[in-house]
């Protein structure tokens, strides 16, 4: 009976030992709220999903290796709340990855993640980064832009480096960056029939200060078509009373694909294949919340817009949210000005 007690003790005991060595997380975001615009003159009104950040669940797991190296894994679907409709049309559209993790090596990734502008960039060249709907850095600068896939890189391989000092850099490669699985699109055979990204990025972080700089160039297939290239640069400071951000962006060699986050708005038609954005703002904690505030501009697109906002914590996973964007914006397509101004109130819950 005593041998029998101490065997299943000692079994408890490794069954133990092997769970702890190993982790699967299921975790997400919910946000919806109330969203008025009003584009040249028109006004659209009603609740709308993920009007601060994207609705969103996903597993993300890691199992302990040994001597400090760890298997990992993310599994991210998007989905809008106001209607239950899956995002990017595919089951995990945000992050589909596996990888291997160090402490003293780095990080090696494997499949579907985010550009290095889309990841770095955005939180610190503006306040509103990739939050906010319009007030979005995304309504100037190219992270997200058709070109590069909407900011999500397929069939990639990606390897950060740990960070000395504060500094870490990374590096990635794409063999077909954003095939869409919805229109019948795959990898051809040969390497030169896709779109190849090439990913480079560095970033700081220290105290008070941080910058990134960031570089992303796509080879695309069609006949004719420039390697399009896109720079990103930008910096935070942080008072303690406030922080301010600045930013700069170029884009070059710009094909009729290129939208700047105003879909079926804003297109080139030909004008022209170079852009500079540039952004500045701050945040300031206030009571239980923050304020942000930010003005950008994209000189050839001809977006120029501010936005204010503010959230309120209910609690370290819930707060409440309002934001105004105010941008002016060219239509190429009928040549032309338009204004495009909202207004969200919302909730976000975070698990």
């Amino acid at each position: 009976m005593k041998k029998t007690l101490l065997a299943t003790a000692l079994l408890a005991g490794f069954a133990g030992a092997a769970h702890a060595q190993s982790s699967v997380t299921l975790y997400g975001l919910v946000d919806a709220g109330f969203d008025y615009r009003k584009v040249d003159g028109k006004t659209i009104s009603g609740i709308d999903s993920g009007l601060m950040s994207q609705s969103r669940f996903g597993l993300r797991g890691s199992e302990d290796l040994g001597n400090g190296l760890k298997a990992i894994f993310t599994l991210e679907n998007g989905f809008t709340v106001d209607d239950g409709q899956q995002t990017h049309g595919r089951l995990f559209g945000r992050y589909a990855y596996v990888g291997l993790d160090s402490n003293s090596l780095g990080r090696l990734t494997l499949g579907r993640t985010t550009n290095l502008a889309f990841m770095w960039a955005a939180g610190i060249v503006n306040p509103f980064g990739l939050n906010f709907s319009t007030a979005s850095i995304g309504s100037t600068f190219a992270y997200n832009d058709a070109v590069m896939g909407g900011g999500r890189v397929n069939n990639s391989v990606y390897y950060y480096s740990p960070s000395f000092y504060g500094v870490q850099a990374a590096v990635g490669y794409s063999f077909n960056a954003f095939a869409n699985p919805t229109s019948g699109e795959t990898e051809a055979p040969q390497s030169g029939k896709n779109n190849r990204m090439i990913d480079a990025g560095l970033k700081y972080e220290n105290g008070p200060i941080k910058g990134v700089l960031t570089y992303q160039q796509v080879e695309s297939p069609l006949p004719g078509t420039k390697t399009f290239r896109n720079l990103t640069l930008g910096a935070t400071y942080d008072f303690g009373v406030a922080a301010v951000f600045a930013g700069y962006a170029k884009a070059k060699n710009i094909t009729g694909a290129y939208l700047n986050g105003y879909n079926s708005v804003v297109a080139t038609g030909g004008q022209f294949t170079d852009d500079n954005a540039y952004t500045l703002g701050a945040s300031a904690p206030i009571g239980p919340g923050k304020l942000y505030a930010a003005w950008q501009k994209a000189t050839k697109s001809k977006v120029d817009g501010w936005a204010l906002g503010y959230t309120y914590d209910l609690s370290k996973r819930t707060n409440l949210y309002a934001f105004y964007a105010d941008n002016d914006v060219r239509n190429f397509d009928q040549n032309r000005d338009m204004t495009y101004r909202q207004l969200g109130v919302g909730l976000q819950h975070r698990f």
